[in-house]
């Protein structure tokens, strides 16, 4: 089960890129749907937006597998920690979305808070993946007796 929950890691980090990709998708769908005066109507945008924020909730269930797989694969109170605090940040993220429709300013965070879970689900990524790689090298012999 820990062979899963490393996988896991990876495709959490995966997913994450990708719904950093679609936000960028849905801002310049939405600059290049803007008419000449400015102005973008509400089915543009969300046409622009719709991936990202149908993403958003497919990246926050496999966030949520991925705490439960750590569960299941016993790995320990810092790791679950971790894991705990990343699908804290995803339900943070979904709240900030939807306060930032009423209050642009609250918008602001949403980019930071996905910047949190983009830096937190790499470094667990990151860490997980060393770890397996500093145990599948073997350690060096010990030096021969001089004599």
């Amino acid at each position: 089960m820990r062979a899963v929950y490393k996988f896991w890691a990876w495709i959490v980090f995966a997913a994450v890129c990708i719904q950093v990709g679609l936000a960028g998708y849905g801002a310049f769908y939405v600059a290049n749907a803007t008419n000449d005066d400015g102005v973008v109507d509400e089915d543009k945008f969300f046409d622009g937006f719709g991936l990202h924020a149908l993403f958003g909730y497919i990246v926050g269930l496999l966030i949520l597998l991925y705490l439960l797989i750590a569960f299941a694969a016993k790995v320990g109170k810092p790791r679950l920690i971790r894991n705990g605090i990343l699908f804290g940040l995803w339900i943070l993220q979904v709240v900030l979305a939807f306060l930032g429709f009423g209050v642009a300013a609250i918008g602001f965070f949403h980019p930071v808070n996905a910047l949190l879970i983009f830096a937190l689900s790499g470094s667990m990524a990151w860490s997980y993946w060393q770890e397996s790689k500093a145990a599948a090298v073997p350690a060096e012999p010990p030096p021969a007796p001089a004599g």
